[in-house]
């Protein structure tokens, strides 16, 4: 599963799923390249996007809301962005995967219309959590699921922009290969994360 998600939402739960199923052994692995679940011997993954294997099954979790942030410090130097065009002005902290190439584009929704606006930066990673760190640190605008940094917006240490024009939210899903979910601990792991993304903060 991605960073972002087992830190957020899986691990600080954690606890709740070893009090109701006790005897199944759990080996999370956290990546954000595409797992080859036969070749690897993984009994599940689980991605975000659009998916493209049509040999694994595919359940649904549900979606996470992508805002636009940056730490007030940043803010203060650049300034708010009231419109699209004051991205101009603006750098961002590019994110990079082994399924993406490096991006400089930050996405928003506009009157319905999905606009990319190449923004330049100086910096780019592949991990989630040095993203978010860049982003406090005052390295520049961060874009990125609402439910990662949500502790950080709360206190203060991050401040949402452009909240108008956030871009679509971005599916979640599990994935597995036909036979796996035979096993009652498949099921249980995929009904227990089933609820977990129902929560309340993900809709």
């Amino acid at each position: 599963m991605p960073g972002g998600i087992a830190h957020a939402l899986l691990l600080p739960q954690l606890g709740q799923f070893r009090r109701q199923y006790p005897d199944i052994y759990l080996a999370i692995g956290v990546n954000d390249r595409q797992v080859d679940l036969i070749q690897e011997g993984v009994d599940c993954v689980i991605r975000t996007g659009s998916l493209n294997d049509s040999t694994l099954v595919a359940r649904r979790l549900g979606n996470l809301r992508w805002i636009t942030c940056a730490a007030p410090s940043y803010l203060e130097d650049k300034g708010m962005p009231e419109v699209l065009g004051d991205l101009q002005r603006h750098r961002a902290v590019h994110y990079f995967s082994s399924t993406t190439r490096r991006g400089s584009e930050l996405h928003f929704v506009d009157e319905g219309v999905n606009i990319d606006v190449p923004i330049p930066g100086t910096v780019a990673v592949n991990e989630t959590a040095l993203y978010i760190k860049l982003g406090l640190a005052g390295l520049g605008l961060i874009q990125l699921p609402e439910i990662l940094v949500a502790d950080h917006l709360q206190a203060g240490d991050l401040v949402e922009v452009l909240a108008d024009m956030r871009p679509e939210s971005v599916p979640v899903s599990l994935l597995y290969p036909h036979h796996t979910f035979l096993s009652p601990a498949m099921r249980a792991f995929a009904d227990w994360t089933t609820e977990l993304f129902s929560m309340p903060s993900l809709k």
